[in-house]
């Protein structure tokens, strides 16, 4: 990626975890340092940069989370390095963070790019298919068991800034919500004595 684009998007980031979406592609390219002509000889259209902003956040922060993830694991440790590694990355990027919740609760993006965002999880659908298939999960849809820890992640997320809690806390704080989050989606919780 060019340094202009890139400086545009990091711009719209901030701009849309700060004001939202409304704001104008005119205080985009100023906040970037570029003029509204090279905003939109990168990006044509308000909606192709909304859309490359998310997928810029999400594929980011996909890369970090997925990559602590051994999937060889059991689904137990998959989604407890996955929930808090992402305690970790909304603590650590929380103006992406803000942007992409900006983005999710806008109805403005492009049902292309929710699609290339979802598919970035492919590997933890599959592992959360195998483990109702051997009944360690109970049998809801996969998507309904991870838009379920979303939400509450999301809650989580919001809770702890609102509480300014360090990112010691924070994590504390998702180590006890996992708990209660596995027990609603395990068929047995008595694995749960495994996670320090």
């Amino acid at each position: 990626m060019n340094t202009k684009k890139l400086q545009i998007i990091e711009a719209a980031i901030r701009l849309f975890a700060q004001d939202g979406v409304g704001v104008t592609t005119a205080a985009i390219a100023k906040e970037a340092g570029v003029s509204n002509g090279t905003l939109f000889n990168h990006f044509e259209t308000k909606q192709m940069l909304i859309d490359d902003v998310y997928l810029f956040i999400r594929r980011n922060m996909a890369d970090v989370i997925l990559s602590h993830v051994d999937f060889s694991a059991s689904v137990l440790d998959v989604c407890f390095t996955q929930w808090i590694t992402f305690a970790h990355w909304s603590y650590d990027h929380l103006t992406e963070y803000r942007a992409l919740d900006v983005l999710n609760s806008s109805q403005l993006l492009g049902e292309s790019a929710r699609q290339d965002a979802e598919e970035l999880w492919e590997p933890m659908l599959e592992k959360l298919k195998d483990a109702q298939a051997c009944g360690t999960l109970d049998p809801i849809s996969p998507e309904l068991t991870c838009i379920t820890a979303q939400s509450y992640l999301h809650s989580l997320v919001v809770y702890a800034n609102r509480k300014k809690y360090t990112r010691d806390e924070t994590e504390m704080i998702f180590r006890e919500a996992f708990r209660v989050y596995w027990r609603g989606i395990a068929i047995s919780a008595s694995c749960l004595d495994e996670i320090d």
